[in-house]
């Protein structure tokens, strides 16, 4: 009885080792950490006259993970709209549709670029940064700078754009 109860003990303590060892060998490999992929990988240009419609309509990223799922964020120039801004994505993939907002309205005509930042939130691994240009176009038949254009008695001056020179209240500026 004394031979089986040392044979009980010794298997035991071979399980428990080997237990121990196979616990310590599953941390010791690591799975790789999900990553943030965005494709394509070429930047969106849009372009069109101020105050109209830009071409093209919208332009849309594919963002995934590699393994799992991943929080994601994006960040972008205020005169892009971005669909969904944030979320979670997994290996399947969300698509991300970036639109011009209604805040470009107010900008003057000429080429405005920025960066486009895709960030992965859950752990860091994988951001990317895509290109955005947009190019707005002036008014086809701009006044020449300076022109004096005729408003009743008074003659208030006039930019490259066919808007009036502004003082620092807001007033149109005469012509003397």
């Amino acid at each position: 009885m004394m031979v089986i109860s040392h044979w009980n003990a010794f298997l035991a303590a071979t399980a428990a080792l080997l237990l121990t060892s196979v616990a310590l060998a599953e941390n010791a490999i690591r799975r790789p950490l999900p990553s943030l992929i965005v494709t394509p990988s070429t930047g969106m240009d849009f372009s069109g006259p101020r105050g109209s419609p830009f071409s093209p309509s919208h332009f849309q990223y594919q963002v995934s993970a590699s393994t799992g799922t991943i929080n994601y964020s994006i960040r972008a120039p205020t005169w892009l709209t971005v669909s969904p801004a944030l979320g979670v994505t997994g290996t399947s993939g969300v698509t991300i549709t970036f639109t011009i907002s209604t805040s470009a309205i107010r900008l003057l005509p000429g080429t405005y670029e920025s960066g486009v930042l895709f960030r992965n939130v859950t752990n860091g691994q994988g951001f990317a940064t895509r290109a955005a240009k947009l190019i707005i176009e002036g008014v086809s038949n701009p006044s020449p700078p300076n022109t004096r254009m005729p408003r009743g008695r008074e003659e208030y001056l006039r930019d490259n754009y066919g808007g009036y020179l502004l003082n620092d209240h807001g007033e149109k500026l005469l012509a003397k």
